[in-house]
């Protein structure tokens, strides 16, 4: 394949005889990027890119294969096929962040010089590289090759692989890594670089989708030292969660609950598991799974309301926010519960801005929970935030584990928490008891 004639031949284990290579015409993606680091970016430009294989082994097997070439040229050719008219972004970047715009959306990708490019949300794909150079595309190519096929090559004895990326003929690089397993069974990481300006002024770029929206604050000395990225607060706009290690294109499906599922698949049997249906099944759930669990990696909830506690003179009767939606994971066996809260308190001249009250609920409900305890932990917030005189919750839910499984019979259940000096109050109570609303199945802590 042009492009790949000035790649080494030589074996990276001497103890491999054996070789087989795939560099065909429709192994191949039409893409754009641009390389950005500290004190550096450059405009976004586009490359055809090719791609080729190689993979050693000490033996053929019995058939006489080192491996059959439409296997692998089909799963590279599928790699191919998703990167194929996108744009290439870098999602450990350390020094770009990625906000999606919910209500258009669109991408944006945010360097904290204060440059900002929008892109089609569609027309994007985050891949697990720090740089989106031609040496970490074919490292990403040679991961995803393993991730899909790795255990099928380790079976036949295969020992290394190696994949190379041209972005034009005569311009590539090539990734070497081993199949042995002490080699695949390398730990994630959830750690993320630290965003560091990029000094190079949009102004300076013949770059048409860059926008400067406004210039953004430097992370002080204090964020620097943090692994969190701040993002620009918009009601529309929500940060993605980031690995730093590994983290699939359009979303935060990781490796490992993606080879998890895929496993759970396997369950059901080879002819079943390996519909073409279900090829991607492993990765969409994957990703679900991680957006339902996604509370869990904030470590401070109440920093979800940010600034809106306020101090309200003379604010000291009922506040009642009802029928506030909320969708969670059953802890035992991991099926949706899914229903409406309802708050009442009687603040003690501090209130909370209405629409922080469904922010932290979703902060305590995107985990593995109990609907008990989810009931506590979203009163105990609250109670925490504004020191009310007294506070009520009461979350009514169905469980798919009730009416999905086991009795298989639909109900709703009702949980109630009290918290506060004041809320044994006769007066009080009954007013709070009326402002959550009553009946139901109560699992109350009065």
């Amino acid at each position: 394949m042009d492009g790949h004639d000035a790649f080494p031949r030589s074996s990276p284990h001497s103890d491999t005889s054996w070789q087989v290579a795939v560099a065909l015409q429709d192994m191949k993606f039409s893409a754009a990027h641009f390389v950005a680091f500290e004190g550096f970016r450059e405009p976004l430009h586009g490359h055809n890119y090719t791609v080729g294989a190689r993979i050693g082994s000490k033996r053929p097997q019995a058939d006489g294969y080192v491996v059959d070439f439409g296997d692998l040229k089909k799963v590279i050719r599928g790699i191919c096929k998703e990167m194929d008219q996108r744009t290439l972004l870098p999602a450990k970047s350390d020094v770009l962040c990625f906000c999606e715009d919910s209500s258009s959306d669109k991408l944006e990708i945010q360097c904290q010089g204060g440059v900002r490019m929008v892109l089609p949300r569609q027309d994007c794909i985050l891949l697990p590289i720090v740089h989106t150079t031609a040496e970490e595309l074919a490292e990403y190519i040679a991961s995803e090759v393993i991730s899909r096929i790795g255990g099928f090559l380790q079976k036949r004895g295969c020992e290394w692989l190696e994949v190379q990326v041209s972005e034009r003929p005569g311009q590539g690089a090539a990734h070497m890594t081993s199949l042995r397993p002490e080699r695949l069974a390398v730990p994630v990481s959830l750690k993320r670089h630290v965003p560091r300006p990029c000094m190079v002024p949009v102004s300076s770029m013949d770059d048409p989708v860059d926008e400067v929206l406004r210039e953004l604050p430097r992370a002080s000395s204090a964020s620097s030292a943090s692994s969190e990225v701040q993002f620009v607060p918009s009601p529309n706009r929500r940060p993605l969660k980031l690995s730093k290690n590994f983290q699939r294109p359009a979303g935060s499906a990781h490796p490992l609950a993606e080879e998890a599922f895929r496993q759970l698949l396997s369950t059901l049997g080879p002819e079943e598991s390996s519909r073409p249906e279900l090829y991607k099944t492993p990765y969409r759930a994957a990703k679900a799974f991680m957006e339902m669990t996604a509370g869990s990696s904030i470590k401070d909830p109440l920093e979800a309301v940010g600034d809106a506690v306020f101090e309200v003179e003379g604010a000291h009767d009922l506040v009642a926010v009802r029928d506030i939606p909320f969708h969670s994971l059953c802890e035992h066996h991991l099926l949706p519960f899914s229903g409406t809260a309802h708050i009442a308190y009687f603040p003690d001249g501090r209130v909370l801005g209405l629409s922080k009250f469904a922010r932290l609920l979703q902060v305590f409900a995107r985990r593995l929970q109990l609907q008990e305890r989810l009931t506590h932990q979203f009163v105990d917030a609250v109670f925490e935030l504004l020191s009310p005189k007294a506070v009520a919750v009461s979350l009514e839910a169905t469980h798919a584990c009730m009416s999905h499984r086991g009795a298989s019979v639909p109900s709703s259940t009702r949980t109630i928490a009290l918290r506060g000096p004041q809320k044994d109050d006769p007066a009080l109570k009954e007013q709070l008891l009326l402002g959550v609303g009553r009946g139901g199945a109560v699992a109350a802590r009065l």
